[in-house]
């Protein structure tokens, strides 16, 4: 079985010296985000950004302060994997799906709690599952859907190669 640790480093400030205050995060734009239309099983529809490469998926949503609840990133990968993500310097609370190949929803996180370039590696959430897609939302959005595992989601994403 293949395993891929995705840590979401999402201020670099924070290794420029052992650690800054969220508030020197500096927003940026993911490089070149491929955008897309995503439908859940209610018919309604939220915009994507895709990440697909290596740097795109490590930026994510680096310093992102507010997560509107028609927006969503999707992480797509190579294959169906086993993906661990750590929520170091993420600033908003948020919902992760992972979505298997078949595009259908095979593990739901809710409401993983924000963290800061302070706070303690300890108490940093994490959260794990298997897919080849990985769907972050605003904190509340997967309850709010009424989503569940087994649910089919519809969007196109092209397969990188790495």
């Amino acid at each position: 079985m293949k395993t891929l640790i995705l840590i979401l480093l999402l201020c670099p400030a924070a290794f420029a010296g052992g650690g800054a205050p969220a508030e020197k995060c500096v927003p940026q734009t993911v490089p070149k985000a491929k955008k897309t239309a995503l439908t859940f099983p209610d018919g309604q529809k939220i915009r994507l950004d895709l990440v697909d490469t290596p740097m795109t998926r490590e930026i994510g949503l680096m310093c992102v302060t507010k997560m509107p609840r028609t927006y969503g990133m999707l992480f797509v990968f190579p294959q169906d994997m086993y993906l661990n993500f750590w929520m170091k310097n993420t600033l908003v609370p948020l919902d992760i799906l992972w979505v298997g190949p078949d595009k259908k929803i095979t593990e739901i996180h809710e409401k993983l709690r924000a963290s800061t370039v302070d706070t303690p590696d300890e108490k940093i959430a994490t959260a794990g599952g298997r897919g080849q897609f990985v769907l972050e939302l605003a904190s509340g959005e997967a309850s709010r859907r009424k989503l569940k595992v087994g649910d089919q989601l519809k969007f196109e994403a092209a397969i990188p190669d790495k």
